[in-house]
């Protein structure tokens, strides 16, 4: 596709009551998207869109230039990819209302990598945290792209996780993928994380595009539709992360759910998915398994010298008290602290509080 259509296509995005479903119409029925920007009220009515919705597009396009909004896109390296094109991600073309333009920062991975979508509540529990830390470390280190959100509490927590276990993760935002626009604003790090380690941001949306509650559901869609299959850490019943596990069933994916307390709130929606029939995950080798991910385990850390070694080597996924990690390294006291320290901070080792630590996967 020519630069002047892909500059086309992304000036009738900024016209917003079109969406992905019209923006399909006018595909369908021009053979360019220039010739739909154009187009008249009784030929924009021909191609399907409503009468006061194709007199409005015409009264405001001329507010819109095209050339303009692209060199924006370039000045802020954001680029643009149309449902026509053979670089569109497969099997996002394959659901029933695929975005007609993507914009994205960074690179899209690999297509023929398996992809997981992963999702959760915004308020996640220290169970969920450390849930989706355990589950996503392993996954990541074999070649899975890890899809979410950006947003608070288990997206964050996934993409973190996969940023440290220095696998490739990819966001779908509800707002512009410009810096400004991100949301939640607190997370423009992570953002900056993940497309300076080979992953991706991901909109719908033009840049500028604020991040309006609507817009949620509809991203939503995107995380399910890019992905083999979903997986739900923490949610209540109302959770939108039940949308995106509704999506990804409609479009034939795997949804995998992991269960929680039945006394928890949190633990209601995966559980509910799991009476369901979703797939329970109890460990990282229950979504192997199941979409045969060969690619071996990348070493996630490997100790720099023996006294790392030493108190790496006494960790595991049960706890340990730091008097028992100076029992069993027969090291001192402060060493130890030392080096713990500085393991928590190379994100290898997790403090439960009380003296006690794990390790991470």
């Amino acid at each position: 596709m020519n630069k002047d259509d892909r500059m086309y296509w992304v000036a009738l995005t900024m016209f917003r009551p079109f969406g992905a479903v019209r923006l399909a119409k006018l595909m369908h029925r021009f053979p360019t998207m220039e010739q739909a920007f154009h187009a008249s009220t009784n030929q924009l009515q021909e191609a399907g869109i409503e009468p006061e919705l194709a007199n409005r597009f015409i009264q405001e396009r001329t507010h819109i230039d095209p050339e303009t909004l692209f060199q924006q896109l370039i000045n802020h390296d954001v680029q643009v990819i149309t449902l026509k094109e053979e670089r569109y991600p497969p099997l996002l073309k394959e659901i029933y209302d695929p975005p007609a333009v993507l914009f994205i920062r960074g690179s899209l991975p690999d297509p023929g990598k398996k992809y997981l979508a992963v999702v959760g509540s915004r308020k996640a529990s220290t169970y969920g945290q450390r849930v989706t830390e355990d589950l996503i470390t392993p996954i990541a280190r074999a070649g899975v792209v890890i899809v979410s959100g950006l947003a608070y509490g288990i997206d964050a927590s996934a993409h973190d996780a996969t940023l440290r276990a220095q696998g490739c993760t990819v966001a779908v935002l509800g707002s512009g993928v410009d810096q400004d626009s991100i949301y939640p604003s607190r997370h423009r790090a992570l953002a900056s994380g993940i497309v300076s380690s080979g992953g991706a941001l991901i909109s719908e949306f033009p840049p500028g595009t604020p991040p309006l509650k609507q817009h949620f559901p509809i991203r939503n869609r995107v995380i399910a539709g890019l992905c083999h299959g979903t997986l739900v850490i923490e949610a209540t019943l109302k959770s939108g992360s039940l949308i995106t596990a509704r999506s990804a069933l409609e479009s034939n994916r795997e949804v995998y759910a992991v269960p929680g307390p039945i006394y928890s709130p949190l633990s209601e929606g995966p559980n509910n998915l799991i009476k369901t029939g979703a797939i329970p995950v109890t460990c990282p080798e229950d979504i192997f398994g199941i979409q045969n991910v060969s690619t071996p385990l990348k070493p996630l850390y490997q100790p720099t010298n023996e006294k790392e070694a030493a108190v790496f080597s006494h960790l595991s996924s049960q706890p340990i008290h730091l008097d028992e990690l100076v029992r069993s390294t027969v090291l001192p006291t402060q060493t130890v602290i030392s080096t713990i320290t500085l393991l928590e901070i190379k994100g290898v080792v997790r403090h439960e509080g009380g003296y006690f630590y794990t390790r991470i996967s």
